[in-house]
Order: C-alpha cells, then sequence, then structure tokens
C-alpha cells in the first residue's frame, strides 16, 4: 500500500487538527477525516444533478470524530433568520480558536478565486477577532488571513449552501475525557459507518435523493442515457469530487490496514479507481469515464456489504 501526502480538500479535518493542536493533541488530519464518516458512501442530489461521495455532511462529521477520538467540546449554531451571535463569538474566541463552518466560499474574499466558488462550503479556524474583523488560518493555503465582519457574516450565514444543518456553526474549547485505543477507535469507527448505511437504507424511497451504488450509477446513466454531464457536473468532478474521493479512500485504507484488513484492501481498490475516474474525465473521455463508474459502483456495494456484516 502506498499512502497519499499532499494536499486536497480536506478543510474540515485539517481545521480539526489545528483546533485540537491548540491544547497540545497532535492528531492526523487523515484520522479526523476517517472518524468524521463524511466519505462513507454516495450521494446523489436530482434537482441539483450533483454528487457527493459520502452521505454525512461535515457539519455532522467533525463531532462524530471528536466523539471518537475522546473529547468533549462546546458546539454552538444559530437560525439563519436571527442575528448572527457575534458577541458570544467573541467571547468564546478570548478562550481560545474556534472551528468555523460551514462556510459559503462566495464571500471569502482573500481567497483570489471566491468568485467563482459561490455556494461551496468551508471550515476555518478563527484565532482573533476586534471590532471590524475576523483574523483566520484557511486550510485552502491561507493562513493569518482576515475578513471584514460584514463579509464574514454572510459567509457564515451558509444561505446558499444547499444541504447545510446549521448557520452560525462552530466548535471550540476541546477537552480530553478518553484515550481509545486505535483498535478500539477502529471498532468505534465500524459501528459509525454500519449506522450510515442503516440509515439510508431505512430512508423513505426518494427520486430525488440516492445513495450508494444507486447514485454512482445515476451519474454513469446522465453520461448513457441523456446526453452527457453538464460542464458544472465535469467541473465538480474533475476538480474536486474524484480527487478527493481518492484521497480519503487511500486514508481509509491506512486506518484499517492492522485492525481490518479485509476492509483496506476494498479501500485502496477504491483510491485507484477514483484516481483512474479524475484521469479519464480529465482526458473528456466520458465513456470510459461510465464504465469505470460501474466498477466504481461495484466497489462501493462490496465495501458496504463488508462493513454491515461485521
Amino acid at each position: 500500500m502506498l499512502p497519499y501526502i499532499g494536499s486536497g480538500a480536506y478543510c474540515y479535518a485539517n481545521s480539526s487538527a489545528m483546533l485540537l493542536e491548540t491544547i497540545g493533541e497532535k492528531v492526523s488530519p487523515a484520522v479526523l477525516e476517517v472518524l468524521s464518516g463524511v466519505g462513507i458512501g454516495a450521494t446523489w442530489h436530482e434537482e441539483q444533478k450533483v454528487i457527493y461521495f459520502g452521505q454525512v455532511i461535515p457539519d455532522r462529521g467533525v463531532s462524530h470524530a471528536l466523539e471518537l477520538l475522546g473529547f468533549r467540546w462546546t458546539e454552538r449554531s444559530g437560525d439563519a433568520e436571527s442575528e448572527p451571535p457575534l458577541e458570544e463569538l467573541r467571547r468564546d474566541l478570548e478562550h481560545g480558536p474556534v472551528l468555523l463552518g460551514p462556510l459559503d466560499m462566495g464571500y471569502l474574499t482573500y481567497n483570489p478565486n471566491a468568485a467563482y466558488l459561490g455556494g461551496a462550503d468551508h471550515f476555518v479556524l478563527a484565532y482573533e477577532m476586534d471590532e471590524q474583523t475576523i483574523y483566520l488560518h484557511d486550510p485552502a493555503g491561507f493562513p493569518f488571513v482576515s475578513l471584514p465582519l460584514a463579509q464574514f457574516v454572510l459567509a457564515w450565514k451558509a444561505e446558499k449552501i444547499f444541504d447545510r444543518l446549521f448557520s452560525y456553526h462552530y466548535w471550540t474549547a476541546p477537552k480530553r475525557v478518553g484515550s481509545p485505543s486505535e483498535e478500539e477507535q477502529a471498532a468505534k469507527a465500524l459501528r459509525l459507518f454500519q449506522g450510515i448505511y442503516q440509515e439510508s437504507a431505512s430512508a423513505k424511497p426518494n427520486p430525488s435523493v440516492l445513495y450508494g451504488k444507486e447514485a454512482i450509477l445515476r451519474v454513469v446513466k446522465r453520461i448513457e442515457e441523456e446526453g452527457g454531464l453538464s460542464p458544472a457536473e465535469i467541473g465538480h468532478l474533475s476538480y474536486f469530487a474524484f480527487q478527493l474521493g481518492a484521497r480519503r479512500a487511500i486514508d481509509f485504507a491506512v486506518f484499517f490496514s492492522k485492525h481490518a484488513p479485509e476492509l483496506a484492501v476494498i479501500k485502496e481498490k477504491q483510491a485507484k479507481q477514483f484516481g483512474r475516474c479524475h484521469t479519464l474525465i480529465v482526458e473528456k473521455n466520458e465513456q470510459e469515464l461510465a464504465n469505470a463508474m460501474c466498477v466504481l459502483a461495484d466497489i462501493e456495494e462490496e465495501f458496504r456489504q463488508v462493513v454491515c456484516a461485521k
């Protein structure tokens, strides 16, 4: 197995690692990513014509990871229709950094690509705030940046993020209350993953949302029967989804290599298939991409069956 070390869209995992670092806890973003459960399964949203290779959104996933690692924390959120809780945030920042998200990337104007990123969710670490400005570490390559509060509030409201659970959401003040072993972490992660799959399996049938193998095959149908993928779909898959899927899968493989080697084998195979899909979509070879995604769908189903049988 060849682990991957490099850049990638691990914003909430990297921000979580930075938050834990502030209390002297060193946890790999790769482990946080796995324990979040965000990369388990796949979800197709019919109205938006978009697939995510996961079934849990980071709004929940960060909390899953912190819990499985043995931490307690403070978590706050608000209503999009209410006033942003800036004073509450200010008070919490006086005691330590906070992990903010989801934020709408379209309002993060220190990012030169912000104008093209509206509606995309993001997670950052805030470490200071004054009367006009908030100061951030953004794991997308922007340490020690600042944002006017008026702009920040628009991002923090997250109104354009279609699958958000919360507005004005953040985590702070983590504290270790347990020290689970690697074996215990793996066992708890498996129970989490089983729950994720069971939740989607028991959901009321809804043609506007598909899960797992069916979600992936819906993209194949778009290619083979509906005239091909739209520019937006191509952009999402080629700039984000496939490369993120590959990195997540190899991190899962490394995590499970000791305590669930049969899952590690499947995840390594999945990582390579994600990489093949990425290569094909950049080459604009949609027919071969459709074939490769059929294989990807079978791998996802194989992983689901093995996890649920444990």
